[in-house]
């Protein structure tokens, strides 16, 4: 095969190969966003570990009675228990509220030196995308200004997103996606657009295979365009899925900020100079420099304990109260 590149070609005639498996449309996508995403941003990590000893502690109130064995519980309370412990929806609520109080962290940068110079939108919304994983990759739908919803609400759409994602075939909407952003590409005459136009149009002229488990799904219980279009920031919770203290993220250009949250763990801590056990989570915050320095992440991460400390800002938190 010429114009390969000659470390592969190597490899495939030194090493023997037990599989040559084609990328799928979904992978190619993820592959060029984060590729130009590793050449063009300037990535900064703020790490920060959080005791969340009284985010547990709040979310176990009232599971006992007076003699301490377990209420007995209408199914309305059950649900109300589990969104208590729903821990993913709490810090993407605590986020959005935390991008509401430093509104720098939340848009989307158009960097172009030679035309313009750079240009930082501040968005007014607060479209907060976060992962979930599916057999077929991992996709990002979009809870959409959830400081301004309560923690049941906020609970219920990560759900139903979460549900829907898992019955979508994410490479027919990757596709709708594509032909949804080609369009603007070629409107905008945007060069830096066409090697996502030919990944498409090659896409386009290979046979897929479709998921048989997803064939006769109604298209109202998949995600649609405009449940994963429109991020202004990015929040992956590795924590749910794996034992694993934290995780770096990539940016999704032209997103500014994306925070991984890994799992929460019992750790020793120091308190009031004892060694104490309590539990902790750690929030990895990657940024984009050219945005801004990193003082910007400093009351964002105080904002966040702010919110830990006092759980009940949250979980109580209602439409008309003050954010």
């Amino acid at each position: 095969m010429v114009f390969q590149n000659y470390q592969v070609s190597y490899l495939r005639r030194n090493v023997k190969v037990k599989e040559a498996r084609q990328l799928s449309f979904l992978r190619e996508s993820i592959a060029l966003v984060l590729s130009q995403s590793a050449k063009r941003v300037p990535h900064a990590a703020a790490i920060a570990h959080f005791d969340v000893t009284p985010l547990i502690e709040y979310s176990d109130l009232g599971d006992d009675d007076d003699d301490g064995h377990p209420k007995a519980t209408s199914k309305e309370e059950k649900l109300r228990r589990a969104i208590r412990r729903n821990y993913t929806a709490f810090f993407v609520k605590v986020i959005g509220h935390c991008l509401h109080h430093v509104p720098m962290l939340n848009g989307f940068l158009d960097y172009a030196p030679l035309r313009m110079g750079g240009r930082l939108y501040i968005a007014e919304d607060i479209n907060l995308s976060f992962t979930v994983h599916t057999k077929h990759g991992v996709i990002k739908p979009i809870v959409r200004n959830p400081h301004h919803k309560d923690l049941e609400t906020v609970a219920t759409e990560m759900r139903d997103l979460t549900r829907r994602a898992r019955r979508t075939d994410l490479d027919e909407l990757f596709r709708a996606v594509a032909r949804a952003y080609v369009g603007v590409a070629l409107r905008e005459l945007d060069v830096f657009g066409l090697p996502a136009l030919f990944v498409y149009l090659r896409a386009t002229l290979r046979a897929r295979k479709t998921d048989p488990a997803l064939k006769d799904i109604p298209d109202d219980e998949k995600l649609k365009v405009t449940d994963i279009l429109g991020a202004t920031c990015t929040v992956a919770n590795i924590g749910m899925m794996m034992s694993g203290h934290q995780t770096l993220t990539v940016i999704v250009p032209p997103e500014v900020m994306m925070f991984g949250i890994g799992d929460i763990r019992q750790v020793p801590w120091v308190v009031d100079g004892k060694v104490v056990p309590r539990h902790a989570v750690t929030i990895a915050g990657t940024i984009d420099h050219r945005a801004f320095d990193g003082g910007e992440v400093f009351p964002f991460y105080q904002h966040i304990k702010r919110y830990i400390d006092d759980p009940g800002l949250i979980y109580k938190w209602k439409p008309g109260d003050d954010v």
